[in-house]
């Protein structure tokens, strides 16, 4: 029995590391969470193409002639890989091909991206120079963090997706194109609001 016991507990520890992150599963395959920021900008050359996932929030978003460039100023991520208030390691770019919305990516919106250190960027920041680790997403959530988290709601919502467990992909109203299935009450246990790329 208590060997029964010890192998649920293992299988319940596995199950729960598995489906704690915000992003899609096969993208986090690989990552290397023990590289941040100020070890990209103390050795770049030995960091080039290591695969990350770092957050924060979003700083501004420019519109370049073939690119989007989004600023980031990096802060802790929780254990949903959502990020979090604390004190954070600098700053960082995200450099996506082609247009991103400056009004979909926000300033003060939280931003995670799984992606690959493609290089580093001299910028100012005021009147100084910094060096920005330059990050290619492969997957990007972004927050908005203007809203407080909601309590669960306590009663079966009228606004439970009846698609529900088949969220993701596979769901027709997967965000971000606005389920008008939305749970309003879902509160922190459903936290993103939007996806890039969107689904196929």
């Amino acid at each position: 029995m208590k060997r029964l016991l010890g192998t649920i507990s293992v299988l319940v520890l596995l199950s729960l590391n598995g489906c704690a992150s915000t992003m899609s599963r096969g993208v986090l395959d690989n990552v290397d969470r023990s590289v941040d920021i100020t070890d990209v900008q103390a050795n770049p050359t030995a960091h080039a193409g290591r695969k990350i996932v770092w957050g924060g929030l979003i700083l501004n978003a420019t519109v370049l002639e073939s690119s989007t460039e989004i600023e980031v100023l990096e802060t802790p991520l929780g254990y949903d890989d959502v990020p979090e208030s604390g004190s954070s390691k600098g700053r960082f770019i995200i450099e996506s091909k082609g247009f991103l919305d400056p009004n979909v990516f926000k300033a003060n919106f939280g931003i995670t991206v799984v992606g690959t250190v493609s290089r580093t960027k001299t910028g100012k920041i005021g009147m100084m120079d910094y060096l920005y680790p330059v990050v290619t997403p492969l997957e990007m959530k972004i927050f908005d963090t203007s809203k407080p988290p909601m309590p669960p709601y306590p009663y079966p919502s009228p606004w439970r997706n009846p698609y529900y467990p088949w969220y993701g992909p596979y769901d027709p109203f997967y965000e971000p194109y606005y389920s008008p299935f939305y749970d309003p009450f879902y509160g922190p246990y459903r936290p993103h609001r939007f996806s890039y790329p969107p689904p196929p």
